[in-house]
């Protein structure tokens, strides 16, 4: 038979059993951070409830006047309500936690925070001193049985006023800082509320069953489940937060509008170490550096990164507290690191970023570790703020991409290409350009590297291999003496699955051979130890697209290879003819070059030149074509068809 103290000890058994399990698992994960901190004071809460309810149901049920427990009666109550009354700032200092609003913050704050729910506690810590009838929150009182009776006294209402207060402020936190918690933040805090509002409705309607306790308990299994989990945000070497809790952690703390300091560490030389040492030392070694960053640092503060990279964030202190720690961490990484009979002395970069100053959005975090970290000779180098300054430029660029990609903004000009044997423009080098209505005129060495990086160099490509088709189709440029049109090519559009086919079917659409479209690539790129990448850049002379290599002289190619690609055309880069300015070694090479090249029967364009005596120089080596300033900059489609009819005397088109 279902009695209502069988129904409460069977629903506060689950509920302890509940809790208790959710404490024991929290606390074993040994997560050093508040939000984990104040979910272990909600567990305590939820299984030390429970067991003071059953407390006094026995009490209540088997209980006499006279038989001494009333003080134990009162005095499992106030454990009760000590604990039952830490539960709702508990929560909302743990909804504060998960949206950013208290990480870092000072002392006193906390101070502030935990002054109303202590005065509760002053309060039901004196109210038992308090004469049996008098208590002014709970007594009890003897019945017609001569059992104890549970009596709420005038001030009860105190405790649901301040425990209010706390779930107001809450969901206040909750709803104002909405944008800092990612989906499943959001959905665990809902379905807490919505357990915890359940459990008081039902509680309201059947005050003498204790529902409340039990879907308390129901709800903080959710919020292990969901949000307690170290799973896939600890590194198991290190033991410290990993580069997913990093970046979490950081756009929570923009979100909120947090001011801090990022401080990260990378060394260039890691897989140089991590090849010689081996997995294990190395892993040993970065141990090591672990415990150094946490014995300056708060552990929940310090990250370990990909590919031997540490990450801190600062909330307190001032500038002279960073600068301090900054300083500690160059003087102990100038020294080695030993562990057993292995010393590692990398070098390293230290970056020290302000957020907002240097960073504003979690998507430019990676621009962190941008940059040349390698070729210096000191042992650590720091990039501050004047260094950053990249970082914010590089992130209006992306905007200035996105922006030319929807409103058009791209435009592609024309530099045309002088034949010496027939005095006539036989080519030109398509060329990208961006005009942003908000930057204005932007370079492409600033907008190429950026849009490799986010990927919109697929899309760029594509664009301009279809522009330049476009303007060859609708002005008949071949009836203007155009032989061939030179087209760029990143190495980072490779990749792209069935390149050759989308160029061919782009071309064949405007009517054009392949002959017709020169593709362009880089030498570094043609000097790739990559096969995939080398099979790929053959794919396209397969179907017909002619090869040009472009920058010839700033990377590493052999002329083996050179004969092997099938060049159509080799361009020899500026830096040469600069170098062959300068003096009788740069002119050798070059001259050299030249020789060599029309030896081998490549046809040469040469890049950059922009005077008389430039122009002499080299057509005295044997130059064929020539590219730069002293015939024409790059100009718009309009510009270069008139150029070309002038300089070539084509009156009209055919």
């Amino acid at each position: 038979m279902f009695t209502q103290l069988n129904i409460n000890a069977g629903l506060a058994f689950g509920a302890f059993a509940i809790a208790l399990f959710c404490f024991i698992s929290s606390l074993r994960k040994n997560l050093s951070r508040v939000q984990h901190a104040t979910y272990l004071i909600i567990c305590l809460s939820c299984f030390v409830c429970p067991l003071t309810s059953i407390a006094e149901e026995l009490f209540l049920t088997f209980g006499k006047d006279g038989d001494g427990l009333l003080w134990l009666f009162m005095g499992s109550e106030v454990v009760f309500f000590v604990f039952h009354s830490f539960l709702a700032p508990s929560f909302g200092l743990y909804v504060l936690s998960l949206n950013g609003t208290l990480v870092g913050r000072k002392k006193r704050i906390w101070f502030i925070y935990w002054i109303p729910v202590m005065l509760v506690e002053i309060a039901n810590i004196a109210n038992i001193f308090f004469p049996r009838d008098a208590r002014p929150l709970y007594t009890a009182t003897v019945g017609e049985a001569g059992n104890y009776v549970y009596q709420r006294g005038d001030f009860m209402f105190i405790f649901y006023i301040v425990a209010g207060l706390y779930v107001l402020l809450s969901l206040f936190a909750f709803i104002r800082n909405i944008r800092a918690l990612n989906a499943k933040k959001i959905i665990s805090l809902l379905s807490f509320y919505a357990a915890t509002l359940a459990g008081v409705v039902i509680q309201f309607f059947w005050k003498d069953i204790k529902f409340e306790a039990f879907f308390e308990s129901f709800s903080i299994l959710g919020l292990l489940i969901l949000l307690e989990s170290d799973t896939g945000i600890i590194n198991n070497n290190t033991g410290l937060y990993n580069e997913i809790a990093f970046y979490n952690d950081n756009a929570t703390a923009m979100a909120a509008k947090r001011k801090y300091t990022i401080i990260t560490l990378q060394s260039p030389d890691y897989f140089q170490y991590l090849e010689m040492l081996g997995q294990t030392n190395y892993n040993g070694i970065e141990l090591l550096v672990a415990r150094y960053l946490t014995s300056i640092v708060k552990s929940q503060y310090v990250y370990h990164l990909s590919n031997g990279a540490y990450g801190i964030m600062l909330y307190e202190g001032k500038e002279s507290d960073v600068d301090m720690i900054v300083q500690m961490i160059q003087h102990r990484f100038e020294e080695p690191f030993g562990y057993g009979a292995i010393e590692a002395s990398p070098r390293w970069t230290i970056t020290v970023a302000k957020v907002p100053n240097d960073i504003e959005d979690p998507s430019q975090l990676h621009y962190l570790f941008a940059g040349k970290n390698g070729g210096f000779e000191q042992k650590v180098i720091i990039r501050d703020s004047l260094s950053l300054r990249f970082i914010k430029r590089r992130s209006k660029i992306e905007g200035a991409i996105a922006r030319g990609l929807r409103d058009n903004n791209f435009k592609v000009y024309y530099q045309p290409i002088w034949d010496a044997s027939r005095n006539k423009i036989l080519s030109a080098e398509a060329l990208l350009r961006l005009i942003d209505p908000e930057l204005g005129f932007i370079g492409p060495d600033e907008f190429i590297p950026v849009a490799e990086e986010n990927g919109t160099i697929i899309e760029l490509g594509h664009w301009v291999f279809e522009e330049a088709c476009k303007m060859a189709k609708k002005n008949e440029i071949r009836n203007l003496g155009i032989e061939w049109l030179e087209i760029n090519l990143s190495v980072y559009q490779l990749p792209e699955k069935d390149l050759p086919g989308r160029f061919l079917e782009i071309a064949h659409r405007y009517d054009l051979p392949p002959s017709f479209l020169n593709i362009e690539i880089t030498e570094t790129a043609d000097a790739a130890n990559d096969n995939e990448l080398v099979d790929r850049i053959q794919n396209l002379v397969k179907v017909g697209f002619p090869l040009s290599l472009d920058d010839y002289g700033t990377g590493y190619s052999n002329f083996t290879r050179l004969i092997k690609s099938r060049f159509r055309t080799i361009k020899i880069d500026r830096s040469l003819l600069l170098s062959a300015e300068q003096g009788p070694i740069g002119k050798s090479v070059l001259s050299n070059i030249y020789k060599t090249m029309n030896g081998l029967s490549f046809r040469t364009i040469q890049e950059g030149v922009e005077t008389e005596e430039q122009k002499n120089l080299i057509l005295s080596f044997g130059a064929q074509m020539i590219q730069g300033y002293f015939f024409s900059k790059p100009v718009p489609e309009e510009e270069f068809i008139e150029y070309v009819m002038k300089f070539n005397r084509v009156k009209h088109i055919s």
